[in-house]
């Protein structure tokens, strides 16, 4: 079971994890289904978890282009179907209401997004990556051709981070029950078991929700090699892009309903993308420094 977990700990700052609604769908869901965008090619295996009401947990490795693009167009397929959905990103709660002005807005500019303490800090760890951004654009894009979409930011921080991670998701889900929640979320976060080897009794975000979302469905990356834009340390000049190491034997792209033999009790299956590619901060990625090998 621990074979998993010591790989992703090889990189400890590299990683930051379906229900069936019984409701009949309401009248603005199903004119919904008639909205059509361009969501990309249908993911190979997504039908097995944007069931209505389901509630997927997509454990990622910070700082690539694939992992936000991911998210945004299996969100997108869901929308696109007739499915309200809440798409869940690990950003501060205090952006969640600079994000709502500025999708509401028209003629917002990508500067109006990013003029935070948040995007504008000097250790920027991934999450506020040129790729989240344009996921937040593609979103805005999506909204306004009138796709069913919202964006929940539920880090709340704090030391007990996994804790009020997943408070915040249940006070989202508490609203919206109808939701397809979608959540995407460093890999460690995303487990489902509990301990760790720096602490055996650690209980993760995805580990906590599973009381009050005991059908939520977990998945992990499955990656083979590419790079990342990682920290590995709290100043700016440990921030960089990173090689990452392949784990496993490689998988198509898209998703897969199947435990790990050596890890069964992390995750449900896996999502896939292939190689991963490393997306540097949406702001100053033209002064930072590759990190130290």
């Amino acid at each position: 079971m621990r074979m998993s977990l010591g790989s992703l700990l090889a990189v400890p700052l590299i990683l930051g994890g379906c229900r069936s609604a019984r409701e009949t769908p309401t009248a603005p869901v199903a004119q919904a289904a008639h909205t059509r965008v361009d969501c990309g090619p249908a993911i190979p295996g997504m039908e097995a978890v944007l069931k209505p009401a389901a509630f997927v947990v997509l454990g990622e490795i910070h700082g690539t282009q694939e992992a936000p693009a991911f998210a945004a167009r299996l969100a997108c397929h869901a929308a696109s179907s007739g499915q309200p959905v809440r798409l869940a990103l690990e950003l501060p709660v205090a952006e969640q209401a600079r994000l709502e002005a500025w999708f509401a807005k028209t003629d917002a500019t990508a500067q109006q997004l990013t003029d935070s303490d948040f995007w504008r800090r000097e250790v920027q760890d991934g999450r506020s990556s040129e790729a989240m951004k344009q996921l937040l654009e593609q979103v805005r894009d999506w909204r306004h051709a009138g796709l069913p979409l919202q964006v929940v930011a539920f880090d709340a921080g704090g030391k007990e981070r996994d804790a009020t991670m997943a408070e915040q998701l249940r006070q989202a889900r508490s609203e919206a029950r109808q939701d397809t929640f979608i959540v995407l979320v460093g890999n460690l976060h995303a487990r489902r078991d509990v301990g760790a080897p720096w602490n055996p009794s650690l209980e993760f975000m995805t580990h906590r929700l599973l009381v009050s979302e005991p059908g939520l469905v977990s998945l992990d990356v499955a990656r083979t090699a590419g790079s990342a834009w990682v920290c590995r340390g709290m100043t700016a000049d440990t921030c960089g892009q990173q090689a990452l190491r392949g784990v496993g034997t490689a998988q198509p792209v898209g998703v897969v309903l199947q435990k790990s033999v050596d890890d069964p009790d992390g995750y449900d299956g896996t999502w896939s993308v292939g190689a991963m590619s490393a997306s540097p901060p949406a702001l100053g990625a033209s002064t930072a420094t590759p990190a130290p090998q």
